[in-house]
């Protein structure tokens, strides 16, 4: 006999084992459901990844929008040794020849007495400091900062446009002072008034007539294509409209020369092209592999037959596709320039005639990718715009995910719904098992009494 797996009076009926196997046939709803939600809750995040890959291409499209990304300029130089070079974009095209006879130097003064220590005492007072004959800056020597080094923490203290600084040769310390300004300009000057007391030195031993000059406050001298040119630092930013130099080797008997080229920046144009294709490819292969239906496992992606991938797919793929009209040079569209489209929908760049198109100055590719006119953008304003507008908190996609996330919450409602059901119905199954339980038990009871009954009536007879 089976044994008694629920509440009763032992009819021997699996009531656990009925009411468990028609509960599973009654959450077939609610499995349903978790398998809905699982579902959603996997688009959202491929729409999350959607975003993340339009928002790259949004941002390739603004970089390939703006003019600069090709009016750029590069400054090469024939001897790095000599100096360096950088050009802005309205620098203009050519050959300069360097020729660099003197650098710009830091006027250096130290002291020109013997000190023991860094503890020896002066004379109270005031040290005046002028720059290139400013201003003087008055740094008071008191009792309390009178030793050599109190004195250049005094002069550091008052930012007196040199910094100071003790170095010990080995035999003795010296008091260094060091323009923070290079060339001419930076000449240092210090003036003591000496009060005669409070200490061991003069402190006159620290104005310039008891300084011995280490290093002169000299010029840049050099010249460009010819021309002599004098100014205060080794950076020159004025000389020629955008360039910028930093000369770094040169004397008049051993002149530096070298010579800055100056040529249209193709590589950070081609760079820009390049990350706007790959971010193209990388957004289109991804919407195209998340979509896609594998008939062999019958399966499909995360956003297969999703209408708002089609939509998008279908937008890139127009505005890549469409023509600029009266750009300069015959460029209109990407394959004019080598940018082609594949069968597969992703982007190839043929090199060799791209940057032909780069090096023609007649092929306006500055106003094909970034030209502003309504109705007849450039191809990467119209990307950067539909991504913005796509890419909206009340775009395309938020819509999208907006509504995909208020399906979840009606599915969390159902579901506590149905949930409620569901133990309302395991309820009356119970209670309706529990009866047919008793009421088996009291048959077989009966049975077993007639049985009995029987049994003895035949003895009788």
């Amino acid at each position: 006999m089976a044994s008694i797996t629920s509440a009763g009076v032992g009819s021997g009926l699996d009531v656990e084992g009925i009411v468990s196997k028609l509960m599973e046939l009654e959450e077939k709803p609610l499995t349903r459901l978790d398998s809905k939600e699982t579902t959603y809750q996997a688009k959202i995040t491929a729409y999350g990844s959607v975003k993340s890959y339009l928002a790259s291409l949004q941002t390739a499209a603004t970089t390939l929008a703006t003019a600069s990304t090709f009016t750029g300029k590069s400054a090469s130089v024939s001897d790095a040794t000599v100096l360096t070079a950088a050009a802005s974009s309205n620098a203009a095209a050519g050959s300069y020849s360097i020729s660099v006879t003197q650098l710009a130097k830091y006027h250096t003064l130290r002291s020109n007495t013997d000190y023991a220590a860094t503890t020896e005492t002066f004379h109270t007072g005031t040290l005046a400091i002028s720059i290139g004959g400013g201003a003087a800056v008055n740094v008071a020597i008191t009792a309390g900062n009178n030793t050599l080094s109190g004195i250049r923490q005094a002069i550091n203290d008052a930012a007196a446009g040199v910094t100071a600084t003790i170095v010990n040769d080995g035999t003795t310390n010296r008091l260094v002072l060091t323009s923070d300004t290079s060339g001419s300009v930076g000449a240092i000057t210090v003036t003591a008034s000496d009060d005669g007391s409070g200490g061991t030195h003069a402190l006159t031993q620290l104005e310039n007539a008891g300084l011995f000059q280490v290093q002169s406050a000299d010029n840049a001298q050099f010249s460009v294509n010819g021309l002599s040119v004098t100014r205060s630092s080794n950076t020159v930013t004025d000389v020629v409209e955008g360039l910028t130099l930093n000369l770094t080797k040169g004397t008049a008997g051993s002149p530096g020369v070298s010579t800055v080229s100056i040529a249209k920046n193709t590589a950070a144009t081609t760079t820009a092209i390049e990350g706007f294709v790959k971010a193209y490819n990388a957004a289109v292969e991804y919407m195209k592999s998340s979509s896609a239906y594998n008939a062999t496992t019958k399966t499909g992606g995360a956003l297969n037959a999703e209408g708002t991938v089609r939509t998008i797919r279908s937008e890139l793929s127009t505005l890549i596709s469409t023509a600029v009209s009266g750009i300069a040079g015959g460029v209109d569209t990407l394959s004019s320039i080598g940018i082609t489209m594949q069968v597969s929908g992703s982007l190839a760049i043929d090199n060799t005639k791209l940057q032909a198109a780069l090096a023609d100055p007649a092929k306006d590719l500055t106003s094909l990718f970034g030209q502003t006119t309504t109705g007849n953008e450039g191809i990467a304003v119209k990307i950067k715009n539909s991504m913005t507008s796509i890419l909206a908190a009340d775009g395309l996609l938020a819509g999208r995910t907006d509504g995909l996330t208020t399906s979840i919450k009606d599915i969390g409602t159902t579901r506590e719904a149905l949930l409620v059901k569901l133990d309302k119905i395991e309820a009356r199954y119970r209670a309706k098992f529990a009866a047919l339980d008793g009421l088996a038990a009291s048959m077989s009871r009966t049975s077993q009494y007639l049985t009995q009954q029987i049994t003895a009536m035949n003895a009788n007879n």
